[in-house]
């Protein structure tokens, strides 16, 4: 179930929404607790009703691993948690791609699995793992199952994030949650402005850039830059946006989730980018990855290794294919020179920082939404002019397979994304939510937006991280 979609929208939030808080105003918490875990788990079975017991039996394995592992501290039991989480995400992610590496190493014909992948299932291993590590580290104080079974598979961040930690929700459910009207308020002015980010900007960006990256024709030099563009800016709507919704969702429960973007394209380093862009993820890679493998604490080099290989994994943890490790591999030579220039003492002024960080990104996203590596080649020298200059003024026929026509919509969406994008982003809609004040005023505001995405809801109704 989508959270842009009509029976989202006009009846399961509603609906669970009101239930919840009726319970709570009954002081019937555990029920609505328990009810919340039920409009999960329905939320979840929407998409795919065979992958329902997956999801439940592997949550209740890891929270009875977890009280174990807070007891004994077994390292071998944290391994072998690690490994079946590890593999179980390997099976259903990755062996496909991994037997197709080896067809075409030994000329081999091994058969595909062919295996559907669970929707979200690369969110929920990295919240198990967390879970594990952290219980394992005797940083987990609540043992409760239903506690546990509500942060794991409350459905606004069950699918897309954020991921999340122990110590983001469950001890905001240890005592009864009081309804708030302001932030009540907060919550569906967040989830509307991420409706609008979805449904009215990425949507529209999505069919402008789709018909550049299917083009069966080398990309031109504006041609390659509207669609590389194009894309950072459709993920970033898309995805913030779905991260606002859930946010905002999760408010009007009363439940704060954590942020999980920053004005991302405001950063002025790579660094600076990841402390920004789907920051729970980063926070993860750091926290379990990153750190275990020497982090900064073990000289210049180490570090840079340790970096490099965090990233390379991060990009490998998007999808199953070579463009996400190369995109990987492009973000960790990017960290890696960051490191090498803050280590000599080169330092920028911040509008040229701000110029080389936007460009780094948006050469990686290329590749990132390629549907093969040698497409990204061609892109890319479509960025540096090696496939031709023309610059087309005017739409005609059916002209290097209707792209002409994309192009002339492309140029205007991408000067129009860039205004919405400063207007926005001056401040994350986070912080927009908190500032606001109930008046008429802003009702009306928030209705004119709620009912332009309804009326302007794009063909891509899907949002891009559901497929991770």
């Amino acid at each position: 179930m989508l959270f842009n979609s009509p029976e989202f929208i006009y009846f399961f939030l509603p609906f669970s929404v009101a239930l919840w808080w009726y319970c709570q105003r009954l002081q019937q918490e555990q029920a609505a607790q328990w009810f919340i875990v039920v409009c999960s788990v329905y939320f979840y079975g929407w998409w795919d009703t065979r992958y329902v017991p997956l999801m439940i039996g592997n949550a209740l394995g890891n929270f009875y691993l977890g009280k174990q592992l807070a007891k004994t501290r077994s390292r071998s039991l944290l391994i072998m948690g690690l490994v079946y989480n590890v593999g179980l995400l390997g099976y259903y992610k990755y062996a496909d791609f991994f037997i197709d590496t080896m067809n075409a190493a030994t000329g081999h014909q091994i058969s595909v699995l062919h295996e559907v992948l669970p929707l979200g299932i690369s969110f929920f291993t990295f919240q198990v793992i967390a879970w594990l590590a952290d219980c394992h580290k005797g940083l987990v104080a609540d043992f409760n199952l239903r506690r546990f079974a509500f942060s794991v598979s409350f459905f606004p961040h069950l699918i897309a994030g954020p991921i999340l930690h122990y110590a983001d929700v469950m001890p905001q459910l240890q005592n009864r949650i009081v309804f708030d009207a302001k932030q009540f308020s907060q919550g569906l002015f967040l989830f509307v402005i991420g409706l609008f980010k979805k449904s009215v900007i990425a949507d529209f960006i999505a069919e402008k850039v789709d018909v550049l990256f299917a083009s069966n024709i080398p990309l031109q030099l504006i041609e390659a830059w509207v669609s590389a563009i194009g894309y950072g800016l459709q993920i970033y709507f898309d995805f913030s946006g779905y991260s606002d919704m859930a946010i905002g969702i999760g408010l009007m429960f009363g439940v704060a989730l954590p942020l999980n973007f920053n004005s991302p394209y405001r950063a002025t380093s790579i660094a600076d980018f990841w402390r920004r862009w789907h920051i729970t993820l980063s926070r993860f890679l750091r926290d379990y990855l990153y750190i275990p493998l020497g982090g900064n604490r073990k000289g210049f080099f180490r570090g840079v290794v340790a970096a490099a290989v965090t990233m390379v994994i991060g990009g490998l943890w998007h999808g199953a294919a070579w463009t996400y490790v190369w995109w990987g591999v492009m973000h960790g030579v990017f960290i890696g020179v960051h490191r090498m220039w803050t280590q000599i003492g080169v330092h920028l002024p911040k509008s040229v920082a701000w110029g080389f960080t936007f460009l780094s990104v948006t050469a990686a996203w290329v590749v990132f939404r390629s549907a093969s590596v040698a497409q990204a080649l061609s892109i890319w020298e479509g960025m540096l002019g090696l496939n031709g200059f023309s610059v087309p003024l005017i739409a005609a026929d059916s002209c290097r397979n209707c792209t002409t026509t994309t192009l002339i919509t492309g140029i205007e969406m991408i000067q129009y994304s860039v205004l919405l994008t400063v207007c926005l982003e001056s401040m994350n809609a986070r912080q927009m939510s908190e500032q606001l004040q109930p008046s008429l005023k802003n009702f009306a505001y928030l209705i004119t937006l709620f009912f332009t995405s309804i009326w302007m809801a794009g063909t891509h109704e899907s949002f891009i991280y559901w497929q991770f």
